[in-house]
């Protein structure tokens, strides 16, 4: 899992993952409700970083294009400071799945529904996080021998099921920690999660479809050019 930060090659794929997701980070891709500014398409390329390279590589990477996106799109960093904390989880979430620690992911994703029970009127909308839920239950079903793949993806004809896996348990690992810190941030209640109970799983699903239709052929094309083999 360190393997990119030990070559000068591994950083370079840092370095481009992390311009790809501050591109994509500038660039809306749904709006937010009871809070100013919007949702990018960071939501995409969080999962896909965490994908590609790994969940510390892709953590970083992750974290760094979240910072100075908070920076060249203002309205993305709709948290403030604490922007880039979402994509860089999320993106460590999916990597775990990848590398068959799916159990890792379910804890992170555990302590964004905590976190989101803990807030004053989390009693009054118990049931808006049922997706992580199901998310977490993902996770750990695929820490277990279902998990057919090896933590490479060596075997690419099981790429199109480890990939959408690892995407779905990213991206709802991302909107969870999100969404707990935008809930204490701005006090949030029942009047802003209610109205989304059942728009926010079809945007996130929509996220999964995207980040996986970019990924299969990506990681795909990087393992048949050899990259990978280069930073190891």
């Amino acid at each position: 899992m360190f393997e990119n930060l030990r070559t000068p090659k591994g950083i370079a794929l840092i370095a481009v993952f992390a311009a790809l997701h501050t591109v994509l980070s500038t660039l809306p891709y749904t709006i937010t409700i009871g809070i100013s500014g919007s949702i990018t398409l960071g939501v995409v390329s969080a999962p896909l970083l965490g994908i590609i390279l790994g969940p510390i590589s892709g953590g970083i990477a992750a974290m760094i294009g979240s910072i100075i996106a908070m920076f060249t799109n203002p309205a993305g960093a709709i948290m403030g400071a604490a922007s880039f904390i979402p994509a860089t989880v999320g993106a460590i979430s999916t990597g775990f799945v990848i590398k068959k620690r799916g159990y890792i992911s379910a804890a992170l994703l555990a302590v964004g529904i905590l976190a989101f029970y803990l807030q004053p009127s989390a009693g009054q909308m118990l049931e808006y996080p049922f997706m992580h839920i199901i998310a977490l239950a993902v996770a750990l079903i695929f820490s277990t021998k279902l998990a057919m793949w090896d933590a490479e993806l060596s075997d690419l004809t099981k790429l199109s099921l480890a990939i959408p896996i690892a995407a779905f348990v990213g991206t709802l690992t991302d909107h969870i920690i999100g969404t707990s810190i935008a809930a204490w941030m701005y006090d949030l209640g029942p009047s802003v999660f209610t109205p989304v109970l059942f728009v926010y799983p079809v945007e996130r699903i929509i996220a999964v479809i995207i980040a996986t239709a970019i990924a299969i052929p990506l990681y795909y094309s990087l393992k048949r050019s050899g990259i990978f083999d280069l930073i190891k």
